[in-house]
């Protein structure tokens, strides 16, 4: 797990198609609300159409479980917790 937040957690990975590293960000809530569920989808559209330098590139939503999983780029980066040990 690279990542454990109050409401998402973030996780490591391959894309199968291209063998590209992913990070993949579900919710963390089992029965997320149907707000959560918007707002994780807002989300998505949102980062989908941000192309701009310096931003990961987002490559899918998909369902899982009982809501979403966002797929993006995985640039190799470490969370800041790591850094500071928080």
């Amino acid at each position: 797990m690279l990542y454990s937040g109050t409401r998402t957690l973030v996780y490591r990975g391959i894309r199968l198609c291209d063998q590209k590293p992913i990070a993949i960000k579900v919710l963390r809530n089992e029965y997320p609300s149907f707000s959560e569920l918007l707002n994780f989808r807002n989300q998505y559209t949102i980062a989908k159409n941000l192309n701009l330098p310096g931003i990961i590139q987002t490559y899918s939503v998909e369902a899982y479980q009982n809501g979403y999983a966002l797929i993006v780029e995985d640039f190799g980066g470490i969370s800041l917790n790591a850094i500071y040990d928080l």
